[in-house]
């Protein structure tokens, strides 16, 4: 589009704003930028809902409310970022931890195909064809394009950890698993009385 537009002598100044603006100072502004994750606006949406919630009430506000309401959500806001700061890097939860333990008890480690540098295949619980099929399908190479843990799951996309990526890191020994997963035992002393009416 821009070789066509360089072209057209009359369309340089436009060209050369759209290149600037669009593509130099804003470059993932279209849909679809953000690789292999979800494109929706249930932030914005999330966030909306809170205001409402929280400060507005669901009611119209006049200018001087509204400004009054703006300057407490902003002061709210940035307390909140400094109190509970983003996350810069991924928390496993134990419960997590026993759900991808056992996922990868049932898990065929034959299957698991190791595709280039940090690109692997697991086969899905409702499979439809084979890993090997797959790969010759859509093979692509997500290396440059994802994040150094990622998971193309539902969970993976949205959370960012999943029983998958998590199951496959204890398998390749860079996550220990918590405890002894298993049965625990109850509180107390395990009895010893019998049940009634049992013979021995």
């Amino acid at each position: 589009m821009i070789m066509k537009w360089t072209a057209d002598k009359d369309l340089h100044a436009f060209r050369k704003y759209f290149e600037d603006q669009w593509l130099l100072s804003l470059p993932f502004w279209y849909e679809g930028s953000a690789n292999l994750s979800p494109s929706t606006n249930n932030g914005l949406e999330s966030l909306n809902g809170k205001i409402k919630q929280m400060y507005t009430l669901r009611n119209k506000l006049s200018l001087s409310s509204f400004l009054q309401t703006a300057e407490r959500m902003l002061y709210d806001w940035s307390l909140a970022s400094t109190n509970t700061p983003f996350a810069i890097q991924i928390e496993f939860t134990d419960d997590l931890a026993v759900r991808a333990y056992q996922w990868l008890q049932k898990l065929d480690r034959t299957k698991v195909l190791h595709l280039g540098a940090a690109s692997y295949v697991v086969s899905s619980s409702e499979q439809k064809m084979g890993t090997s099929l797959w790969v010759q399908y859509y093979h692509i190479d997500f290396s440059c394009l994802t994040p150094p843990l990622f998971c193309s799951c539902k969970y993976g996309l949205k959370e960012y950890s999943c029983v998958h990526l998590l199951g496959l890191l204890m398998m390749w020994d860079y996550r220990k698993i918590p405890q002894p997963l298993g049965k625990r035992r109850g509180k107390g002393r395990p009895k010893k009385v019998k049940l009634a009416l049992t013979k021995d």
